[in-house]
């Protein structure tokens, strides 16, 4: 049985859907030189643009693009929101959050220039080393990063962390670098093009799969 603590019930992992009708978004050449995914870029600069990386393979799979696009769409770990759920964030004042114009261009061509890329400047390392299942050997580009197959959140590190510094962050010390978001604010984001799973659900599917592939390999 896992031993989960009320944290893994109370975060939430933000993920792009597993469907192709979906953007994914993929810089254009002067965005993807910009260290906008973790630096606050200067002042007064053009804002980031991005198409969508998974249009050709939509339209090989005979599949429609979804029009309009979302509020929230995903550039690989990251987050582009509309304005509105932009402001609301803003008006949250998130440690380590550093909310950039973005611009979104669909495959008619339309550009959407209401989008906001989420840039987190720090990772948070709340993962309990002890508890959650994953790879030991670090990754080699990286000796802090490890291939986490299931995260379980250290309670004694949140508890005594202010809410307002944990409502939203990138989780540190990983291989990826998932967004976990407070059932405070989730519904910020529960939307179409959006999937929302808590930690202690997420960590029961991984967990099952690998029992399930242990089997399958004996």
């Amino acid at each position: 049985m896992i031993p989960f603590s009320i944290f893994d019930r109370e975060y939430f992992f933000l993920n792009s859907p597993d469907d192709v009708c979906f953007p994914f978004l993929t810089p254009d050449e002067d965005t993807f030189y910009k260290p906008y995914e973790s630096e606050a870029l200067p002042l007064g600069q053009k804002p980031l643009i991005f198409t969508n990386g998974m249009l050709e393979l939509c339209f090989e799979m005979g599949q429609i693009p979804v029009d309009p696009p979302p509020d929230v769409l995903f550039s690989a770990d990251d987050l582009v929101v509309r304005e509105h759920i932009a402001k609301k964030l803003e008006d949250m004042e998130i440690p380590n959050l550093v909310i950039q114009p973005a611009i979104y261009i669909d495959h008619k061509k339309k550009w959407y220039e209401d989008f906001w890329f989420l840039t987190f400047t720090e990772r948070f390392i709340c993962w309990d080393k002890k508890l959650s299942k994953y790879e030991h050997e670090p990754s080699y580009t990286d000796p802090i990063r490890h291939s986490i197959y299931a995260y379980i959140l250290d309670a004694e590190l949140l508890e005594k962390t202010p809410l307002r510094e944990r409502l939203l962050f990138k989780m540190g010390g990983a291989t990826l670098s998932p967004v976990l978001v407070h059932k405070s604010i989730v519904e910020l984001f529960r939307m179409r093009g959006v999937d929302i799973i808590s930690v202690a659900d997420k960590a029961k599917k991984s967990v099952q799969f690998m029992m399930d592939y242990e089997e399958e390999e004996e």
